[in-house]
């Protein structure tokens, strides 16, 4: 080294019995070399944990630190280091690389290296499913519904990649491990990242601040899949397959599909204007996501989940960015096969406003002063005010929705199922169980435009009954 500084507070006198001047300079020059020696000096437990599946990335020496490594360049780099003193035998291991004007934070447990969220959820509740092992961090905020929809979720991913039954087998025992935080703010500190939720490629954890956040699991699951991958991929393969089938955070997949199809049919952006890697990320997120989610599932409803796969392989790599710089047309669908599938969408929105709708071929289900619901086959005709709860016969005890609070800030909640808001250019439809968005329907968004209509001070729209998970019956229904 070229120069080394030593610099420690006074709080690492506490530690001394445990961590040795010689044993934190060797492991400050393991990180900032990227030495596959570190893996001796991460935690056992968690070192196990974050290689329980297998799962590698070519080109990475030390899979624990991606994402919080120093880059290769000088050997003979300069470096200083000190150590923080935290409770019950934890400290911040903070490490300054002058060339590069950086500074990272590690995570110590004794005179180990443990990951943030390791750290962060030492004390939080712990939960296990079928697939998954939870953490949470306020347990008033999460319910069993979510866990329930999280494992049908899974089971249906299985099927999607075509996992065997030993690959199954393997997920049950080693379990999915999902950290809930409480908002936004926790989880910037769990991961770093000013985030709603992140898929932690190190230690193969998904940590979120949503009960049900499918699009990341989606990114573990294909990484699963794939076991032994580069570490990029091309974000419009690798976002557009998470967005396919897991939503966004917060989003059902119908509900971004919907503005894909707009934007497309609008003529205001197309999948081609992000086959180059730094155009989709350039491109803000409300763009770019709905529209490669759109476009992987065209394309694999064309090609098939294992075709698909091995494109996917090939936009992938760890260091040489120019194999995923651009997509190859040649290796896409034609353009008329794209503009037949775009054209299949356009009135397949499961919400739609109430346009010349024959109320007398409707049963009523209930009508009061602030709403009317009827039904007929697959189809709920609502006529609402603003705003309509519905409860279930589950309740769900001890359970606060965020979503709900956000709604009502000081109104008590009594475990109301559904929420939905009616204005003039948009129908919102949120499970709170899960807090997502189950359906959505923008005026200005529809093809062609159409208002949605008020009659009497009611807003009139239809919902397939599929948007429910439950059947909408009298007695639960609540107005605002």
């Amino acid at each position: 080294m070229k120069t080394i500084f030593l610099c420690l507070l006074f709080s690492v006198c506490l530690f001394a019995q445990n961590i040795s001047p010689d044993r934190l300079e060797t492991i400050a020059k393991l990180i900032v070399s990227n030495s596959p020696e570190l893996s001796k000096y991460i935690l056992p437990e968690e070192f196990k944990t974050s290689n329980r599946f297998g799962i590698a990335y070519k080109e990475i020496e030390n899979k624990f630190l991606i994402a919080n490594e120093f880059l290769q360049t000088d050997k003979n780099i300069s470096y200083s280091y000190k150590l923080i003193n935290l409770e019950h035998n934890y400290s911040i291991f903070s490490i300054d690389v002058p060339s590069q004007n950086h500074t990272r934070d590690y995570y110590l447990k004794d005179s180990f290296i443990v990951s943030k969220p390791f750290y962060y959820s030492r004390n939080w509740k712990s939960k296990e499913s079928n697939h998954f092992k939870f953490f949470i961090s306020d347990e008033s905020l999460f319910n069993d519904y979510s866990i329930e929809q999280l494992e049908k979720f899974t089971e249906k991913m299985f099927n999607v990649l075509k996992f065997s039954d030993q690959q199954k087998k393997e997920i049950k025992q080693k379990k999915i491990y999902y950290f809930l935080c409480k908002d936004e703010s926790e989880i910037q500190k769990v991961t770093g990242f000013a985030a709603r939720g992140i898929y932690i490629l190190a230690q193969d954890y998904v940590v979120t601040t949503y009960n049900t956040h499918y699009h990341e699991l989606v990114h573990f699951l294909i990484n699963l899949k794939l076991k032994d991958l580069p570490l990029y991929t091309h974000p419009f393969l690798q976002e557009g397959f998470a967005v396919a089938f897991g939503g966004r955070g917060g989003l059902e997949v119908h509900t971004i599909f919907e503005t894909g199809v707009f934007l497309i049919k609008s003529g205001f952006a197309n999948y081609y204007e992000l086959l180059g890697r730094q155009d989709f990320l350039n491109t803000d997120a409300t763009i770019s996501y709905p529209i490669s989610g759109l476009y992987v599932d065209f394309l694999i409803k064309q090609i098939g989940i294992e075709k698909f796969i091995e494109l996917y392989k090939k936009y992938s790599a760890s260091k040489d960015f120019a194999i995923i710089d651009l997509l190859d047309k040649n290796d896409l669908p034609s353009e008329e096969k794209w503009s037949l599938y775009i054209n299949s969408l356009v009135d397949k929105n499961p919400i739609k406003a109430a346009d010349n709708v024959d109320f007398n071929s409707f049963n009523i289900i209930s009508k009061k002063e602030n709403y009317e619901i009827y039904s007929k086959n697959e189809k709920y005709l609502f006529r609402v005010k603003d705003t309509l709860l519905i409860n279930t016969t589950d309740k769900v005890p001890n359970y606060q929705s965020t979503l709900f609070a956000e709604h009502f800030p000081n109104r008590k909640y009594n475990s109301e199922k559904y929420l939905i808001i009616a204005n003039q250019n948009e129908i919102s439809i949120y499970n709170l169980y899960s807090n997502n968005l189950i359906g959505k329907y923008v005026a200005t968004f529809s093809i062609p435009p159409q208002e949605i209509k008020k009659r009497n001070g009611f807003y009139e729209f239809i919902a397939d009954k599929e948007v429910f998970d439950q059947e909408i019956i009298k007695e639960n229904i609540l107005s605002k």
